[in-house]
């Protein structure tokens, strides 16, 4: 996957949405941890919780989310995209460059439409829309209990412009945390509920008895299970017709968003030509969500 990329960097994480349970967590490159003074400082992160990234069109499932919640657009709703969108002078495009003319809210979903979003995040506006990013989990440490985690970083309402509203509402303007993202899209599969993840799940004593046990330890309810069920519905669609057909699975049912954002200059100043961070969330099988998973390539080409 690296090689073919040509990527910096990835990580993965697998997560049981219904227990909040860490399956699986890796990061790229690595290190040996007991010669870690041969390796580059970089290699000794633990890139799921410790690197924070604009996550693109992967945030958008907790921008439909809230406008469904806050009821205000309908899955049938037409919109209309003519390929760019301006607000407070800033042009915004979709990342395919077309137009798509008219189109309901379910296209804008599966094609990952930037000018759909952006008026659904105007509808929302910059204080509902970052109530809801803060009770998924966003601009705060998920506390899972591993050294080195950030908490991401989020705007204050009272000093978002309109263009502002406008990029964080297709996944700009905001930087998130694997870990973070994998946990609120798990909210959406666990029927509306946030909860908090972990990775020890037993201790066990020395004559095989149990010592401790990790309880599921639930945060808040952030969406309602009927509004989940209808995005989970959503998001089947992008995996079965739209922009996820990667990730289908043949005799499963999964439900997920790809994204692909631009990397941000590391010296400062914009973004760096040429190189994105791509990733892709989702979880299944959908009527009863046992896993979900989020993959993020670093520096990606092409």
């Amino acid at each position: 996957m690296l090689f073919r990329s040509q990527a910096r960097g990835a990580t993965v994480i697998i997560m049981n949405p219904r227990t909040g349970e860490i399956l699986a967590m890796a990061s790229r490159p690595t290190y040996d941890p007991n010669k870690f003074y041969r390796y580059a400082e970089e290699n000794w992160k633990n890139r799921a919780i410790s690197i924070v990234y604009e996550p693109g069109s992967t945030f958008k499932s907790v921008v439909a989310a809230a406008a469904l919640q806050e009821k205000l657009v309908r899955v049938d709703e037409k919109f209309t995209d003519n390929g760019f969108i301006e607000v407070s002078g800033r042009r915004i495009r979709n990342w395919s460059g077309e137009s798509y003319g008219s189109v309901t809210f379910l296209d804008i979903i599966k094609e990952s439409i930037n000018t759909g979003f952006v008026q659904v995040g105007m509808r929302l506006g910059s204080g509902r829309l970052t109530d809801y990013t803060r009770a998924f989990g966003f601009g705060k440490a998920t506390e899972i209990g591993l050294p080195g985690e950030e908490e991401g970083l989020l705007f204050d309402p009272k000093d978002m412009r309109d263009s502002d509203l406008a990029t964080m509402s297709i996944g700009q303007s905001i930087a998130v945390t694997p870990l973070q993202l994998l946990t609120a899209v798990s909210a959406i599969a666990n029927e509306g509920v946030l909860l908090r993840p972990y990775i020890v799940k037993e201790i066990y004593n020395s004559d095989g008895s149990l010592a401790s046990a990790t309880p599921t330890q639930r945060v808040r309810q952030v969406i309602s299970p009927d509004t989940a069920k209808e995005l989970t519905r959503l998001l089947e669609k992008v995996v079965s017709e739209g922009g996820g057909k990667r990730a289908a699975v043949k005799g499963y049912r999964f439900a997920g968003k790809t994204g692909t954002a631009e990397r941000l200059n590391e010296s400062g100043g914009g973004y760096a030509a040429g190189r994105y961070i791509a990733s892709f969330v989702g979880f299944g099988p959908v009527a009863y969500p046992q896993v979900s998973a989020l993959v993020v390539i670093d520096y990606a080409r092409g």
